[in-house]
């Protein structure tokens, strides 16, 4: 449980991410996590101050653990105005006027929970904030999450990461 996603990304400034739902390295709430039939809700979060020159910010959440190559996305927003200081536990229902989702690795538009399989240990879900120098991003349809991050080096003003644990026995 090593592997860091953003150990080696494209140099940003920092700025401040937290979550009334979990501290970094603590565990995601219940409500997090996709159970029966629901994908869970997506957690709270808050931040800034911002990076000067930000105009649109990036939501994604990745867990670095998922026991398959290159992990796994369960969440991208994309254009966020910048004018927005955080989103409610379970924005990803309702997000800010202009936001816009992109498909996670499960298909879904939306925010897919946090589900390790058994056996698999903790996973970290790294939720990142990238604060862009730019009101909107220009995603061609269909794109990976990979694409996505290409499309963000030369638009990024800052990055935050805010990193929650799961579990298969949560």
């Amino acid at each position: 449980m090593s592997y860091d996603p953003y150990a080696l990304a494209f140099p940003a400034a920092s700025f401040p991410l937290s979550s009334e739902d979990f501290a970094m390295g603590g565990p995601l709430p219940a409500g997090a996590y996709a159970t029966g039939g629901s994908a869970g809700e997506s957690p709270q979060l808050t931040w800034g101050p911002l990076p000067e020159g930000t105009r649109s910010l990036v939501v994604t959440a990745f867990d670095a653990d998922a026991p398959i190559p290159g992990g796994l996305w369960h969440w991208a927003v994309k254009d966020i105005p910048a004018t927005v200081p955080g989103l409610a536990r379970g924005a990803a229902s309702d997000l800010p006027p202009g936001a816009v989702h992109l498909p996670n690795d499960l298909g879904v538009a939306g925010y897919s929970g946090a589900k390790p399989p058994p056996g698999t240990g903790t996973h970290r879900m790294f939720v990142c904030v990238t604060a862009l120098t730019v009101d909107r991003l220009d995603v061609p349809p269909g794109a990976s999450l990979a694409m996505l991050n290409i499309l963000l080096i030369p638009h990024t003003a800052g990055r935050a990461v805010l990193i929650g644990t799961s579990t298969p026995d949560h």
